[in-house]
C-alpha cells in the first residue's frame, strides 16, 4: 500500500504541476494577447488620427511623424508579444493557428505601413523645404515628389497582409478594412506621383494651355460662365501668361466647330461650340474643354495641349496665398475678391455692350494678376497646397490635358471634372445673361426609401430668389427679349443621375427639354422660371438597385453652395459619397 500511494501521489504531483504550468502558460498567453491587443489599439488609434488629419498642414510639420513613428513602436510591440514562443504550440492548430497568424500579420503589417509613412512624410519634408525658386528647381521639386511617392508606393505593394481566408467573421472584418485602407493609401500615393509628374512635364514645356476664366454670378453646368479667356505657356518650369479677352469677342458660325454624340444630342439646339459662354451646359469637363481647344484652335490658328478653367472661388483660395494684388488699379484680397467679381464691379451697369465687356475685363485681368504672382515669388508650399486642394475639391479649378497619361492624373486627382456611374448632382444654368445666381441658392434634400428588393431615392430641389431690391440691370435684368420682370430668375434646371438609376421622373418645372445618356450617368433638364422673392421647387424620383449602395455628390461649383441633405445629415457642396 505504501508504493502504491507514493506512485499515486507522484502522478497527481506530476498532473498538478503540469495543470499549473499549463495554466500559467495560458495566463502569460493571455497577458500577451491582451498586451497585444492594447498595443495594436493605441497604433490604430495613431494610425486613424493621421489618416484623418493628414493634409497640405502635416506635409510640412512633424506631429504627423512623430505619431506614425510611436504608432510604429506600438505595432512592434504587438508583434513581438504575439511573436512569443510561447505560441508556438498555438500556431499550428489548423483552426485556431490561422487566427493567430492572421493576427500576428496584421500588427506586423500596420507597423510596416507606419514605417513607410513615417518614412514618406520625412522625405517630403525634405523635398519642400529644397529651394523651389521659379524655374527649373519648381521642376526638379515635383520631379523628386513624384519619385518619393512611387517609392512609397512600391514599399506598400510588398506589405505582407497574412491569411485572408477562414477567418472568423470579426477578424474577417478588420483584416478586409486594413486591406482596404491599405489600397486607398497605394491608389493615393500612385495619384501622387503621376500629378507631381504630370505637372513637372507641364512646366517644363514648352507647352500651352488656354485658360477659361468664369464667374460664378452666371451659373452654367458645375462650373460659371467662361466670360474672359486667354493663354498660359510654359518653358523650363516658368509660365508666361498673355491678355485675357472677354469671350463674347470671339463667336463662331453655327457648324464652324462640329459637335457629335451626347452633347449635341442633348445640348445641341443651345449650339454649345457658337460661343464660348455657350459652353458648360454639361458638367462633363473632359468633355467641354476640348470642345474650347477646337473652338479656339478655329479661331485662332493656335493649338492648345489643354484647357484650364478658374473660377471666381478658385481666385479667392489663390489669394490666400498669394496675399493681395493689384488690377488695373483696384486691390483685391481673398477677403474681398467674391463681392468685386460677383457684384461690385457690375453696380450700376446697363446692358450695354461695351460697358459689359470693359467689366468682364477685370475678371480676366484679375485672373492673370494673381497667376502672375503664383509664377513670380516665392509662395508658402503648405497655403498653396491648401488653395489648390480646395479648389479642386469644388470643381471651381479644373484642368484638362490632350496628352492621355496627363489626363489620367488629373482624372485620378478629381481635378478633370469629369463623371462617373456613379455621379448624382444637381445644377441650375442661367439663360438670362444676368448675373443672379448669388442672390438664388439652391438647396436639395434627398432621402432613400425600401422598394421591394431596390431603394427609391426621393430628391426635391428648392431654388430661392433672393434678388434685392435696387440692383443694376446688368445684375438684375431685365434685358431685351428675356420675358421676365427685374430680378427674375430664368433658366434650366438639371440633374445628374448615376447610371444604375431607373423610373426616373422629374416634376415642377417646365416640360423636359433634355432627358438621356450624358457620358457614365443619365441627365435630366427643365426650363424654370423664379419671379424675385418666390422659391420653385422641383422634385426628382428614381431607383437604384440592391438595398444598398453609394453615389458620389457632384459639386455645384455655386456661390453660395447648393445646401444638400442626406437621409437627414448634412453633405458638403463637393466631392463627397453617400452611402444606405
Amino acid at each position: 500500500m505504501g508504493k502504491r500511494d507514493s506512485r499515486r501521489r507522484r502522478r497527481w504531483l506530476i498532473g498538478g504541476t503540469a495543470v499549473v504550468v499549463v495554466l500559467v502558460w495560458m495566463a502569460i498567453l493571455a497577458a500577451k494577447a491582451v498586451s497585444a491587443y492594447h498595443h495594436d489599439q493605441q497604433g490604430l488609434t495613431a494610425l486613424q488620427q493621421v489618416r484623418s488629419e493628414l493634409g497640405p498642414d502635416d506635409l510640412t510639420s512633424t506631429a504627423s511623424v512623430d505619431r506614425l513613428v510611436g504608432a510604429r513602436a506600438q505595432f512592434d510591440a504587438a508583434s513581438a508579444d504575439l511573436s512569443s514562443p510561447l505560441f508556438g504550440p498555438i500556431t499550428i492548430v489548423p483552426v485556431v493557428g490561422r487566427q493567430l497568424r492572421s493576427v500576428r500579420a496584421l500588427s506586423s503589417a500596420a507597423g510596416a505601413v507606419s514605417g513607410v509613412g513615417s518614412s514618406f512624410i520625412t522625405q517630403v519634408h525634405g523635398v519642400l523645404h529644397q529651394p523651389h525658386g521659379a524655374g527649373p528647381d519648381r521642376v526638379t521639386s515635383l520631379q523628386d515628389l513624384s519619385a518619393v511617392s512611387r517609392s512609397a508606393g512600391r514599399q506598400l505593394a510588398r506589405v505582407d497582409t497574412g491569411p485572408s481566408q477562414a477567418l472568423v467573421a470579426p477578424l474577417a472584418s478588420k483584416h478586409d478594412e486594413f486591406i482596404g485602407q491599405l489600397d486607398e493609401a497605394r491608389s493615393r500615393l500612385a495619384n501622387s506621383a503621376n500629378v507631381s509628374a504630370a505637372v513637372a512635364t507641364i512646366l517644363q514645356g514648352p507647352q500651352t494651355y488656354l485658360v477659361l476664366a468664369s464667374n460664378n454670378a452666371e451659373m452654367r453646368a458645375g462650373s460659371g460662365a467662361f466670360l474672359d479667356v486667354g493663354t498660359a505657356t510654359t518653358s523650363d518650369g516658368s509660365v508666361h501668361m498673355g491678355s485675357f479677352e472677354p469671350s463674347g469677342e470671339h463667336t463662331l458660325p453655327v457648324g464652324a466647330v462640329p459637335v457629335t454624340g451626347d452633347l449635341q444630342r442633348n445640348w445641341g439646339w443651345l449650339n454649345p461650340s457658337l460661343d464660348l459662354r455657350n459652353l458648360g451646359l454639361t458638367p462633363q469637363f473632359d468633355v467641354t474643354a476640348p470642345l474650347a481647344a477646337r473652338m479656339w484652335t478655329t479661331l485662332t490658328g493656335q493649338p492648345v495641349n489643354g484647357v484650364i478653367a478658374l473660377d471666381v472661388a478658385g481666385l479667392q483660395q489663390l489669394l490666400e496665398a498669394t496675399g493681395p494684388v493689384v488690377a488695373d488699379g483696384q486691390t483685391v484680397s481673398a477677403d474681398n475678391v467674391e463681392q468685386f467679381l460677383l457684384h461690385d464691379q457690375y453696380a450700376g451697369l446697363t446692358d450695354n455692350a461695351a460697358d459689359a465687356n470693359d467689366r468682364q475685363d477685370e475678371l480676366g485681368a484679375l485672373s492673370r494678376a494673381v497667376l502672375d504672382q503664383l509664377q513670380g515669388q516665392t509662395i508658402d508650399i503648405t497655403t498653396l497646397a491648401k488653395a489648390m486642394s480646395g479648389a479642386v475639391a469644388g470643381r471651381h479649378l479644373m484642368i484638362w490635358s490632350s496628352n492621355p497619361a496627363d489626363q489620367a492624373a488629373w482624372v485620378a486627382s478629381g481635378a478633370s471634372g469629369s463623371l462617373t456611374e456613379r455621379s448624382v448632382g444637381v445644377s441650375l444654368i442661367n439663360l438670362g445673361g444676368n448675373k443672379l445666381d448669388q442672390f438664388v441658392p439652391v438647396q436639395v434634400t434627398a432621402s432613400t426609401t425600401r422598394s421591394g428588393p431596390d431603394t427609391g431615392v426621393q430628391m426635391t430641389v428648392r431654388v430661392v430668389n433672393n434678388t434685392p431690391a435696387g440692383e443694376s440691370q446688368f445684375i438684375a435684368g431685365p434685358f431685351p427679349g428675356v420675358p421676365v420682370s427685374y430680378g427674375g430668375y430664368r433658366g434650366l434646371v438639371g440633374v445628374n443621375l448615376p447610371a444604375a438609376a431607373s423610373r426616373i421622373t422629374m416634376t415642377g418645372a417646365g416640360p423636359l427639354a433634355v432627358k438621356g445618356a450624358e457620358g457614365p450617368t443619365w441627365v435630366l433638364a427643365a426650363p424654370i422660371t423664379v419671379a424675385a422673392g418666390t422659391t420653385s421647387t422641383v422634385h426628382i424620383s428614381y431607383t437604384m438597385p440592391g438595398s444598398h449602395g453609394s453615389m458620389a455628390v457632384l459639386p455645384s461649383a455655386r456661390i453660395p453652395p447648393e445646401m444638400w441633405t442626406f437621409n437627414g445629415s448634412a453633405v458638403p457642396d463637393s466631392a463627397t459619397t453617400i452611402r444606405w
